[in-house]
């Protein structure tokens, strides 16, 4: 195994909010992954992760998403969704430039982070050299009655940031309690989100939906059977439907939301290593 070295930094993500990071770095790495976290949690959450990743020569780098972690920024809060994807490509600037000149780089997108990498590949082009989409937010796994979208939309127009309660039980998150008690007790997790977050994330998922043709990079789809939180039928159905040639679909059926945290989760992490060291090009390999 390689030697794991972690770091942490700041970038300045659109409108000059800094974001905090975070790196596991391996000398000579093969590979350079880009970790992308969900609505509430925050970059640090996917040490583990990354610890596992060192074991093949890749490096890990996460960041807190504006309004979340040790990031500034409204918690759970953005102006516009397109700002998330926007910070995206801006780290993926400043990772390349901490890693060694042509070291290949992955993005992996957990639940919002999901949509957040979607709608990234569907605007930058052949940015990654493929994507790993974890239990994405393409929809709710309950639909949202009504009543409640009509509400969102006009509080959206009279307190945009107004925070509200997110709704999301840490008892769907995962099947280990040990994990739903460090989320309960991390002090960096919140429960927040605004109309405007609410809303714009829905645009969001219209339009990945829409602008699916555009998907190029390899993607590897990572869908949990009892998932709670996101719906995986929508998720499935729009992995079956995309154009790009390689494209793999793995539900795994007993798994709630956090696939990268379930009981089995060695199983879902070494399957995300082999298709990642699959897809390195051959010039890496000799790293």
């Amino acid at each position: 195994m390689k030697r794991v070295r972690y770091s942490g930094g700041e970038f300045e993500g659109v409108r000059d909010v800094r974001l905090a990071f975070h790196a596991w770095e391996v000398p000579r790495a093969r590979a350079a992954v880009v970790v992308v976290h969900g609505l509430g949690e925050h970059g640090r959450r996917y040490a583990d992760l990354a610890e596992r990743f060192a074991t093949n020569g890749f490096s890990t780098f996460a960041y807190d998403q504006r309004g979340h972690g040790m990031s500034e920024g409204r918690r759970g809060h953005v102006a516009r969704f397109r700002h998330f994807v926007q910070d995206l490509e801006r780290f993926r600037r400043t990772v390349e430039g901490l890693v060694d000149f042509g070291t290949p780089l992955f993005l992996l997108g957990h639940s919002m982070g999901g949509l957040v990498a979607l709608r990234h590949l569907e605007e930058y082009d052949a940015a990654f050299h493929g994507s790993i989409i974890v239990s994405p937010w393409l929809a709710t796994a309950v639909p949202i009655p009504r009543w409640k979208t009509l509400a969102a939309n006009t509080i959206e127009h009279l307190l945009p940031a107004f925070p509200l309660r997110s709704g999301l039980d840490p008892d769907h998150l995962s099947r280990d309690p040990n994990v739903v008690q460090a989320y309960r007790d991390d002090p960096l997790v919140h429960d927040r989100i605004t109309p405007r977050l609410f809303n714009d994330a829905s645009r969001a998922m219209g339009l990945a939906m829409q602008r699916g043709e555009k998907l190029r990079t390899p993607l590897l789809f990572l869908l949990a059977g009892q998932d709670r939180i996101v719906s995986t039928l929508r998720s499935n159905a729009f992995a079956r439907a995309l154009p790009a040639r390689d494209v793999t679909i793995r539900i795994r059926e007993d798994d709630y939301h956090e696939i990268l945290n379930e009981p089995g989760r060695a199983i879902a992490i070494q399957e995300i290593r082999d298709w990642i060291a699959a897809r390195i090009p051959a010039a890496a390999h000799a790293r």
